[in-house]
């Protein structure tokens, strides 16, 4: 039996502890069209200061994927992904996190 592939985009913010996942289904959406769809949805499911919050961190803050700045034109399919099986479905996992500036050594 086949697997279905999942594409989902963990996004870690310095303001939450609670990451936001958002379920994508082309992989070759951009970082961009994924935070807009991310705040949309949150906007539609009554969480309107998530959304917000949401929007002003993506404006903010640097984009690292895997310790590794990516641009807002970056796609799903090149960022740096782990797969994951749960239950009987695949799920290929991008971790964001949102960084107000990064200090980094050697």
């Amino acid at each position: 039996m086949m697997t279905e592939k999942n594409l989902v985009v963990k996004i870690n913010t310095a303001l939450s502890n609670k990451p936001f996942f958002v379920k994508i289904t082309d992989p070759d959406m951009s970082i961009d069209r994924i935070f807009n769809e991310a705040i949309t949805t949150l906007q539609n499911t009554g969480e309107p200061l998530k959304s917000q919050q949401l929007d002003q961190l993506y404006k903010q803050h640097q984009i690292f994927n895997n310790g590794k700045l990516v641009k807002k034109g970056h796609l799903f399919k090149e960022l740096e992904r782990n797969e994951q099986v749960v239950g009987d479905q695949t799920v290929e996992v991008a971790e964001i996190d949102l960084v107000t500036s990064h200090s980094g050594g050697l």
